[in-house]
């Protein structure tokens, strides 16, 4: 069932905050279309006891698209606007530093809103915001993961998920670790990876599965943009398709730039692809490209080669060097 007054209420907490960062800040956050659609999906669609239906939600989306913004209104909103008492709202990431940034964030727009600030109280030494009138906070996790058993979890925000380096913290703090809330939310953020074996590519091929009804998960919210391995990478319209807030809070220009420099510098080609276009790639650093190496698919006459020197190549990975983009 679809609850509008629950959505409504997420939409309007979120809209009562301002963003942080450069000329946006101070401005009220007006979710653009791309992040109101996935705010009322959440927080609107709900079982037929009225709690939500969705405990994961995965957000998959190049960079520069408002991920870090979206993440600290999502912190706030579990942990001051849920109705949760004793809400335990926590922020993870690859390490403190990063996960340091949504937090961050987030202390700036409650800095920014009276309402909120003077009902929060906010402990730096700890990274931690204590929202006083329910009892509840929102505090930053470090990725040490085995200290993190016996938490009893309202929310997480795994902030860049692609960046763990492992699955042990993501095991932690989803499995069991909201079992005695009501409607317990994991909300997963990142860009695309490069690492095939990760956690975050195998919650990202639940999603594609997911969205593709190759499987069924009520309880799991997949939200993906990104071209397809198909799309011309060089194409505006496809940058368009990748980056819904492309001429919102990101200029083409700067796209524009950045596709030049990695036609020109093939070392680039890669974090193009993965960081603007949002697409899982083999590697950082590309040495060559596909097509130049399709090139070298010839017929080999074996005779001509009799008496000459030759050199062989054999490829011995067995986990990462698969034939992937």
């Amino acid at each position: 069932m679809y609850d509008e007054a629950k959505a409504q209420h997420a939409v309007s907490f979120i809209n009562c905050l301002k963003h942080t960062k450069g000329q946006w800040r101070g401005v009220p956050f007006e979710l653009l279309s791309w992040q109101d659609k996935i705010i009322r999906d959440i927080f609107g669609k709900v079982k037929e006891n009225g709690y939500r239906q969705y405990n994961t939600a995965y957000i998959e989306i190049p960079k520069k698209n408002g991920k870090s913004e979206l993440s600290a209104a999502v912190a706030l909103l579990m942990t001051c606007g849920d109705n949760e008492w004793g809400a335990e709202v926590y922020v993870c990431a690859s390490d403190r530093q990063q996960a340091s940034i949504v937090f961050d964030v987030a202390v700036d727009m409650v800095d920014q809103c009276p309402a909120l600030k003077k009902r929060i109280k906010p402990i730096m030494s700890v990274k931690r915001l204590v929202y006083q009138p329910t009892n509840s906070f929102y505090q930053v996790l470090s990725a040490e993961a085995y200290t993190k058993h016996g938490l009893n979890v309202h929310a997480v925000v795994f902030d860049e998920l692609h960046a763990q380096p492992n699955r042990n913290l993501y095991d932690v703090m989803t499995k069991g670790s909201g079992d005695a809330r009501t409607q317990p939310l994991f909300f997963l953020i990142t860009t695309a990876g490069n690492d095939r074996n990760s956690i975050c590519y195998e919650v990202h091929q639940k999603a594609t599965d997911v969205l593709s009804d190759r499987k069924i998960d009520q309880t799991f919210y997949p939200a993906i943009y990104g071209i397809a391995e198909t799309d011309d990478w060089a194409k505006e319209e496809n940058w368009y398709k990748a980056n819904p807030s492309l001429g919102y809070t990101i200029d083409i220009e700067k796209v524009r730039a950045a596709f030049q420099s990695a036609k020109e510098n093939l070392a680039e080609e890669n974090l193009f692809r993965q960081l603007r276009l949002n697409q899982w790639v083999k590697q950082f650093i590309r040495w060559m490209q596909m097509d130049r190496w399709d090139e070298c698919a010839f017929p080999i006459d074996l005779q001509s080669l009799h008496d000459r020197i030759c050199y062989g190549g054999l490829d011995l990975s067995s986990t990462t060097d698969r034939n992937e983009q």
